[in-house]
């Protein structure tokens, strides 16, 4: 194993944009569940014509105001939102998307405890979600409770799409929760591996808390070349470090 030196963390400010930093995330896992939802929405061709005097199908009426709240949340509007996704949830108590929206919605406001309600009761209605068992990892980590997040992270390291990003996150809740030592084997092993996204946001995260900024800026343009066509993905894997205050980088010069 590589010795890597250790320095004093530097405590950062965590500013306003860690709202901006759970919409990015949000966004990538809502991508995934989303597709089914907006096909839902689609008319169909073989559906007869409605009269004018005639309602919305409960179903549709689900959709469609899951879609305005999800769309009101991504413009920040959480009020907003809210209230929409308040009544696709009194149409349909067990409406796991809804479920997870309004968990992200009350993250957003900082209610820590009615979104791990949200997302608990969603669990408990699709146990095997990785997405749930993730935000629920992550809600922990929003509230820096970096050992309860790392064991939810862990649970879904073998995920076929969250599962390098959730070891990634693994590694920055030993880092950033006093278990150096332990982020230091995990680094070496992304260095061994090489090529996933982890080996490239993990180094640039080390050497961001140890106050290496030229270094990590070097790391983050090697990231934002080789993922130039997937700019979603560099947004996702540097939104903790965004909204923990080590990004942006300022750099008389920054790549």
């Amino acid at each position: 194993m590589i010795s890597r030196p250790t320095y004093p963390m530097k405590q950062k400010y965590v500013s306003a944009t860690r709202a901006c930093a759970w919409t990015v995330l949000l966004a990538m896992f809502f991508g995934l569940v989303w597709a089914p939802l907006m096909h839902a929405q689609e008319p169909s061709t073989n559906s007869p014509p409605v009269s004018g005097g005639s309602s919305a199908h409960p179903a549709d009426t689900e959709s469609e105001l899951l879609s305005e709240s999800y769309q009101d949340f991504m413009k920040g509007q959480l009020e907003v939102a809210l209230d929409k996704v308040n009544k696709v949830i009194q149409l349909d108590s067990q409406n796991t998307q809804a479920l997870l929206l309004r968990g992200a919605i009350y993250a957003g406001q900082k209610q820590w405890d009615k979104a791990d309600y949200d997302y608990q009761v969603a669990l408990v209605i699709d146990p095997n979600s990785a997405i749930l068992k993730f935000d629920l990892a992550d809600l922990k980590f929003m509230q820096k409770k970096y050992d309860d997040a790392r064991s939810g992270f862990v649970e879904i390291q073998n995920d076929k799409d969250l599962g390098d990003f959730a070891t990634y996150k693994v590694f920055l809740c030993d880092l950033l929760g006093a278990h150096e030592d332990v982020a230091a084997r995990e680094l070496d092993a992304f260095d061994r591996v090489a090529g996933n996204p982890s080996y490239y946001f993990a180094n640039a995260a080390w050497d961001l808390v140890h106050n290496k900024t030229e270094e990590a800026a070097g790391w983050l343009k090697s990231a934002k070349y080789i993922y130039a066509d997937s700019p979603k993905k560099f947004a996702t894997y540097t939104s903790s470090l965004t909204s923990l205050g080590y990004l942006p980088l300022h750099l008389s010069s920054t790549p």
